[in-house]
Parts: C-alpha cells; sequence; structure tokens
C-alpha cells in the first residue's frame, strides 16, 4: 500500500514582500482551512506523481515556533508541502532560508592536517616546548602552538600547555623546520608568529603580557578624543553579549535575542565563545583609566555613549542566525539606539537581516559591519548590502611586539601615507568597502575584569562606530533631526567626510580612515 512520502522540515523567517512589518502577517495561520487543502494537494502530487482528489493528510500545519510581534518576522517551521501550501493560504508574505552568521574575529591559525598521527610516530621523536611569561619565566597554562611544515595545506602538528607550560608536538627527529610557528596564549597576553623557524627540541616559547600603557593602533588614532566622546548617542552591540560587571563598562541595556534558548539569559556574555562581544563593546565604550583611583585600563573611542548589549550568539558557542539578528537590530531601534555594531558575517546572502538594516534606516539607525576575515575574499554579508557601513581591517606595524601573531598578517601594500600602515591580511576586500579601521592588534575589555588583544574586522568595524558616536555627539543638530532617513544619511555623512584616504586602492580601504 502506498505511503505519503516522509517530507523534510526547515526553519524559515517569515517576512512581507516588503519591508519588515506588515498585517500581513498578523493574518498568518488565520487561514488554516485553506492551507491545509493545499499541502495536503501537494502531498497528493508528491505521493501519486499526478493531480488526484485531496486526500486527508495528518496534520499539515503551519508552526510558528517564535514571533517579534503579530505583525513582525516569525520563525517557522515547514516541509516543501507547507511551504508550497503557505503560497496559497499567505500570498502576502514570503519564507527566507534560516542563515546562521559567525563573528568576525581573525580565526586562530590551527593545524588541520597531523604530519605524523600519533599511530605511526614514537614518543622519541616528539618535541616538547616549554611556554612562559616573557617578563617572570612563569609557566604558562592553555598556550595554543601551531606548527605548520606545510602552511598552506595546514599541516603540521599542534597542542595546548599543560600546568608546567610544557607542549608536545609530533613533528619527528629535532631539529624541525616549519614554515610558520603561531602560538596564542592565555588572556592577557600576545601571541606570537615567526615564519621559517628552525624548532629545536626544549625551545622555549616567551609570551608578552599586554601592557595596557603602550598605545594599539586604536589609541593612537583615537586617545585624543574627549573623555566624553559620543555623550548622548546610544550604540548597540549585536554580539555574544557584554560583560555587565566589568568595571570599565557600563551596560544602560539590551536582551538575549537567542531564540532558540527562549531568550534566557541576559545580554551578558555567552558560555561559550562570549568573550568576542565584551571586547567590541570595550573598543567603543570603554571607560578605563578615565576614572579615578580605577586600576589601570584602555578607553575605548567614545566612553560616553550610552551602550546596549543584543546578545544573538547561543551559550552553545553557533553562529547566531539571521531571525535573532533581526530581533536584535529591531529591539535596537525600538530603544534608540543611533548606531548599531554587527561584528559578525556569512558567506551567504541573506535578505532578512538586509530588510531589517534598511527598516532601521528608514528609522534614522546605522548599521556598522564587519567586513569579514577571509583573506581579500568578497566582503561578507551583513556588510556587503549598500544599506550597511561596511569597514575592512587596518594594522600598523610598530603598535603590537615584534614576533607577535599579527606580524603574520602583514601583507603589501603598505599605505603611501605611512609605511608602517596596511590593510590586514586576513581582511576582506571589494567594491563594498566604505571605510577602514584599526583592526590588528587590539586591547579591548573581556569577561571577568580584564584586558586582552584580538585582531579582526570584528575590532576594526567598533572603532568606526565609536568614531560615528563622536562625531554624532559633536553635532547637537544631527542629533536633534527626526529619527528617518535624513538622519541616518547626515550621520553616514559625519563618518564619511571625516575619512582620510591611506593612498591604498578604494577595494581595500574605501574612503579611508576616519580620525
Amino acid at each position: 500500500m502506498a505511503t505519503d512520502p516522509v517530507e523534510p522540515m526547515a526553519m524559515y523567517v517569515l517576512l512581507p514582500l516588503r519591508g519588515l512589518h506588515s498585517e500581513e502577517l498578523a493574518r498568518v495561520g488565520t487561514h488554516r482551512a485553506l492551507f491545509e487543502q493545499a499541502a495536503s494537494e501537494r502531498l497528493s502530487v508528491l505521493a501519486h506523481g499526478m493531480v488526484v482528489p485531496p486526500q486527508p493528510h495528518p496534520h499539515p500545519q503551519l508552526k510558528v515556533l517564535h514571533s517579534i510581534c503579530p505583525t513582525g518576522p516569525k520563525l517557522v517551521e515547514l516541509g516543501p508541502a507547507e511551504m508550497a501550501a503557505l503560497r496559497v493560504s499567505d500570498p502576502g508574505v514570503r519564507a527566507v532560508p534560516l542563515v546562521r552568521y559567525e563573528q568576525a574575529r581573525r580565526p586562530v591559525l590551527e593545524v588541520e592536517s597531523e604530519l605524523y598521527p600519533a599511530a605511526t610516530v614514537a614518543a622519541a621523536t616528539t618535541l616538547q616546548l616549554r611556554c612562559v611569561d616573557a617578563r617572570t619565566r612563569a609557566p604558562l597554562r592553555g598556550a595554543l602552538v601551531s606548527a605548520f611544515a606545510d602552511f598552506a595545506r595546514r599541516v603540521g602538528a599542534g597542542g595546548m600547555s599543560d600546568a608546567q607550560g610544557r607542549v608536545a608536538l609530533r613533528l619527528g627527529a629535532a631539529p624541525v623546520r616549519l614554515e610558520v610557528l603561531a602560538a596564542y596564549g592565555p588572556p592577557g597576553y600576545w601571541g606570537i608568529g615567526r615564519r621559517h623557524v628552525l624548532l629545536q627540541d626544549g625551545a622555549e616559547l616567551a609570551f608578552e603580557p599586554v601592557d595596557l600603557s603602550v598605545p594599539d593602533f586604536a589609541a593612537e588614532l583615537y586617545a585624543q578624543l574627549p573623555p566624553d566622546a559620543g555623550r548622548g548617542v546610544a550604540v548597540g552591540v549585536i554580539d555574544s553579549g557584554v560583560d555587565l560587571h566589568h568595571p570599565d563598562l557600563a551596560v544602560a541595556g539590551g536582551a538575549a535575542c537567542v531564540a532558540e534558548e527562549g531568550d534566557e539569559g541576559g545580554p551578558g556574555p555567552a558560555a561559550r565563545r562570549g568573550e568576542h562581544g565584551s571586547h567590541v563593546a570595550g573598543i567603543i565604550a570603554s571607560t578605563g583609566g578615565l576614572r579615578a583611583g580605577a586600576a589601570p585600563g584602555k578607553r575605548g573611542v567614545a566612553p560616553g555613549v550610552r551602550l546596549h548589549s543584543y546578545r544573538v550568539f547561543p551559550n552553545s558557542g553557533r553562529g547566531a542566525t539571521n531571525y535573532d539578528i533581526v530581533r536584535a537590530i529591531d529591539q535596537g531601534v525600538a530603544d534608540g539606539c543611533d548606531l548599531l555594531n554587527l561584528s559578525l558575517g556569512s558567506a551567504q546572502p541573506d535578505e532578512v537581516v538586509e530588510v531589517a538594516m534598511k527598516d532601521a534606516f528608514d528609522r534614522g539607525t546605522v548599521c556598522v559591519c564587519a567586513a569579514g576575515n577571509d583573506g581579500r575574499a568578497p566582503v561578507s554579508y551583513p556588510a556587503a548590502w549598500s544599506i550597511a557601513v561596511a569597514v575592512s581591517s587596518a594594522a600598523k606595524q610598530g603598535t603590537y611586539p615584534a614576533g607577535s601573531s599579527e606580524a603574520l598578517d602583514e601583507v603589501e601594500p603598505f599605505a603611501p601615507a605611512d609605511p608602517r600602515i596596511y590593510i590586514s591580511g586576513f581582511s576582506n576586500a571589494g567594491p563594498a568597502i566604505d571605510l577602514t579601521g584599526p583592526g590588528g592588534g587590539i586591547v579591548s575589555t573581556l569577561p571577568g575584569g580584564l584586558y586582552g588583544v584580538m585582531s579582526g574586522t570584528s575590532m576594526a568595524c567598533p572603532a568606526v562606530c565609536g568614531m560615528a558616536a563622536a562625531l554624532l555627539s559633536a553635532r547637537p543638530d544631527v542629533l536633534a533631526l527626526p529619527r528617518g532617513r535624513e538622519r541616518a544619511i547626515a550621520v553616514i555623512g559625519l563618518l564619511t567626510q571625516a575619512a582620510r584616504p591611506l593612498g591604498l586602492p578604494p577595494t581595500l580601504e574605501g574612503a579611508g580612515l576616519p580620525r
């Protein structure tokens, strides 16, 4: 006896045919009889290969998993039959695939293929290294070491240092010639990056601790801004959450926008990979070093802003969905944010987030987005959309220790305006780039009251966002404009007019570096 085919279900975002909100979305699910009839007809076609009189089917339904509001986007689960039926019952809406976005931090270099698998190499041919603090020589636990015999293919050996700072690498008999040695210390330390290394057994890797008194590239550019830069401006950080208890971060509002977790947990850091949002927020708004009697810290570009945190990355460490990002954008606009920072990206074109950014723009809010870190690949989304301010990563020799992992991203061309400045080797590029910002070796806040270093267009993006806040704060006439597209255009105008070309191709730097 023939049975109905089992159809795969998938999650989609429901949008109106135009815009972000519509009464059509409020009517989804109200045409139940029409939907069930159309779904049954579609299932009959799939089952018999031809159109036959409608057959009853058990529970064909439109399953709504989450809704922003009655007239707003909805997260739904559909199979092919339900998708076809939706077009019949609700022709005023469309279903767009669910897309996940990743943090736009520069990826850590890791070995992907072992030079000598464990089953084929003797203990005698395993090299022992020792990771230590460069100043105290104390052992460092939790340092990740990646030794590449073939860097292009990511072949080599890797390991994590133990409590004695020791790490064992299966590389064969010493000495071993490596194309690249990359090592990343625990929070509070610079990494190590070396090319063409002759590695000896028992070698010591000395990690430089971060010195908050030494300016990084962002501090060099923006430390002269007034201590209340950004006052009167609201900035939303759409990311992995922000440490609500860091002494140098003051979060005025926000929310968890993670549908798969029931929006629980609040705007604080995600359990896994949660440090990213705090680092991004600190680049914009850290008050470090500004409070009398406070411990040493590092100030952000615009410490005077009213900071909001919208956590879209789940505690599992997975990517953030376009549905949750849309919700965060919508909430940020509702909360009065003038600027939204999106240090995240995807290679997949996603009209869901584009629609939300257009809606935000029409309501006076500007989205500043990271260009991505795929080594000159096309600009990732949402930065690639024309409605976004797309930011590449610039870096400057001398603003990070010589021999740090940031040195591995030094590539030509160097800027005619300053031959120490370049666009980071990891940074994406293309005609969509609007501006560049300091993104190589940036020191900022981390959960637990700490400071640490990260690189990426994730870091360049908030630096530019912070500069936009500082410029807007200094222009009360623009701040006073009604919240609409004219206001958003004026804010972008302030930012692009402040850009200074470095003399590099526009596909790398856009209009230049705001300063």
